[in-house]
């Protein structure tokens, strides 16, 4: 299983760097859940969100560093970048490349995604942009 896990979460990352949304209805299941920060997103929020980060960052690409999997599980470690083109909070796009670590964990049930945990650092990102002082 492991394999195709992995197989299945390198195809959800291309087709969330390539914005092509309606592929990502093939590759989760039913009830698919994203966890984010202690939020909950269906797949319908989470394409709406994606979509939004996106206009701000049109050229945000995810590039897996680590896959690991695990019975029903695949743990990825991955390392973002994009050019901060748009606001996302209000502030003023900045024009600068900008960089974003996180973890994912994964969860497969009947072969497609189940649910995933993300775990992303916002404050970082924020700070990167301008939408909080560097200080904070």
């Amino acid at each position: 299983m492991s394999e195709s896990t992995k197989n299945l979460v390198q195809r959800f990352l291309d087709s969330y760097n390539r914005g092509a949304w309606d592929e990502l209805d093939g590759l989760v299941g039913p009830d698919y859940v994203h966890h984010n920060n202690g939020s909950a997103y269906n797949l319908a929020q989470y394409k709406r969100g994606a979509a939004w980060f996106r206009a701000g960052m049109p050229d945000f690409h995810v590039v897996v560093e680590d896959l690991v999997a695990e019975a029903d599980r695949v743990a990825v470690r991955f390392v973002a970048h994009g050019t901060h083109l748009g606001s996302l909070y209000g502030e003023t796009p900045t024009s600068k490349a900008v960089m974003a670590y996180g973890i994912m964990i994964v969860r497969f049930q009947d072969g497609r995604i189940a649910e995933d945990w993300e775990a992303l650092d916002e404050h970082d990102l924020m700070r990167q942009i301008g939408a909080v002082s560097q200080e904070d």
